[in-house]
């Protein structure tokens, strides 16, 4: 959104505000619809006109009296300002007085007053203004609120779901996990991080890449009987990325030579790392592993269309003999999304960026793929035809967003932002709207991956040290007694 970084100071003289309160009152009686000057302050707004919005909405406070609603939609303004610029500190504060008449001015039985309270808590939370977030919260919490409204503070100040942590190791301090034939599975404590967590389509195994044994090989774990089976055998290669084919039988993953120490991925590749990658497939009890396509550069975080007759992945772009000019669509140093068959024919390009493109994921009909891209050194989400075209932009914030994954039915993506400093796990609409914080927990949250059947995420953290994976159980979100419980706690 285009702005202009002028302050615009709200001022309410008594007299207007004695007139402001007899409108609330009547409107409490008789109910009232939105003004003319709130209608265009909304239809401005969501040109992204937010200089005469404002203004907008200021005549409807001066004018016609349209009190609560005038604000509030000033307050969202500067909330969407914060989200795109989190260091304007000018921004936030004017949220938070816009927030606050919104809030005296509301009926107190009016629909929208929860919604005011609790934009206005979160506002006070992200600045680590706990108490005043928490009086927010708890009033809302001593009422019967909507659903959405318990779950949006408890993936504020924790988890939205309930959390398990997956039994991948043999620590003291936890059950120990056996191999299948009954052995404790045993580990070097020094490497011991586990990562790139994949779930079945049958939502039974979670395939996942750890480096207890020094480099990067690929385990399965049972989820009914927490048995665990080690996948590759290979002391000079690193394995990670696996990926499910929808009918649970196979999986694909990346493989490379070793770099010597502990492996971890980044957060996003970089077209510019020198180092070579490439894509194999494999039964899912670990044999018959073969190549998609012989890579001269590097091919990586690969993924199966729904029908199972295509990967998705992120390659370095192939090398073009072309003058380096501003604005070239042609970069050496870049990763594309490609498209080919699983049997290594059809290879297609996708995206032709001069920026890094990666992680990308198919919609569930197969007609969409999402992934993130660099926008301005802060990698966004866009969404584009999986036959090409022209991608759409759904995240424009100052925070990076990573990682993007459908949900089972199409309509929302799951995904990871460093929104407040923070690596979260956050989810929104397939158009960009409505995003929800589902963690915020001591950690960082990465490379979340969805069960077909829409009740699993499975995902990695630190918030125990070491990375481990996770396992978010969709089916079961945190109630609203456990959520005041929680609270206490702050």
């Amino acid at each position: 959104m285009e702005t202009n970084e002028k302050q615009i100071t709200l001022q309410v003289s008594p007299k207007i505000r004695y007139i402001l309160l007899i409108g609330i009152f009547l409107c409490s009686l008789l109910g009232c619809g939105d003004s003319p000057d709130i209608k265009r302050g909304k239809e401005l707004a969501a040109k992204g006109d937010t200089d005469a919005a404002v203004k907008a909405f200021q005549e409807a406070i001066n004018h016609d009296g349209s009190r609560a609603e005038a604000f509030y939609q000033i307050g969202l303004i500067y909330v969407e300002m914060v989200d795109e610029n989190p260091s304007g500190t000018d921004y936030r504060n004017d949220a938070k007085e816009a927030l606050s008449w919104a809030l005296d001015m509301a009926p107190r039985r009016a629909p929208r007053r929860a919604e005011i309270s609790l934009t206005l808590g979160t506002l006070y939370w992200l600045d680590n203004q706990k108490s005043l977030a928490l009086r927010q919260f708890n009033q809302l919490l001593e009422k019967s609120p909507p659903h959405d409204i318990i779950f949006k503070i408890a993936g504020l100040t924790g988890d939205a779901y309930y959390v398990q942590r997956l039994r991948t190791e043999g620590s003291d301090d936890y059950e120990q996990t056996f191999t299948e034939k009954g052995d404790i599975m045993t580990f070097t404590a020094k490497y011991n991080d586990d990562y790139s967590p994949a779930i079945s389509p049958d939502g039974k195994w979670v395939a996942f890449a750890s480096n207890r044994l020094q480099n990067a090989e690929l385990y399965l774990i049972d989820l009914t009987n927490r048995s665990l089976r080690q996948l590759t055998h290979t002391d000079e290669l690193d394995e990670y990325m696996p990926a499910f084919s929808p009918d649970g039988k196979s999986l694909a993953f990346v493989t490379e030579r070793t770099r010597g120490g502990v492996m971890l991925p980044p957060v996003q590749a970089s077209g510019s790392d020198p180092s070579r990658a490439s894509i194999y497939f494999m039964d899912i009890d670990g044999r018959n592993q073969r190549p998609l396509v012989d890579a001269d550069g590097a091919d990586r975080a690969p993924v199966f269309s729904s029908d199972g007759q295509k990967i998705a992945f992120e390659s370095k772009a192939p090398t073009q003999e072309v003058p380096s000019t501003p604005g070239s669509t042609e970069n050496n140093d870049t990763l594309e999304i490609y498209v080919i068959d699983i049997d290594g024919s059809d290879k297609t390009q996708l995206t032709h960026n001069d920026v890094d493109d990666g992680h990308p994921t198919w919609s569930p009909n197969g007609k969409q793929i999402a992934f993130s891209s660099m926008v301005e050194d802060i990698y966004q989400i866009f969404i584009i035809d999986a036959a090409g075209g022209t991608a759409k932009q759904l995240t424009f914030s100052d925070a990076s967003h990573y990682h993007p994954t459908f949900s089972s039915d199409g309509k929302r993506i799951i995904y990871v932002s460093n929104a407040h400093n923070h690596y979260t796990l956050w989810m929104m609409n397939t158009d960009g709207t409505n995003k929800t914080q589902l963690t915020n927990h001591i950690g960082a949250h990465f490379e979340p991956s969805l069960s077909r059947d829409g009740k699993k995420i499975v995902f990695s953290s630190d918030r125990s040290d070491h990375m481990r994976i996770y396992l978010m159980d969709l089916a079961q979100p945190v109630q609203k007694e456990k959520l005041k419980a929680r609270l206490v706690g702050f």
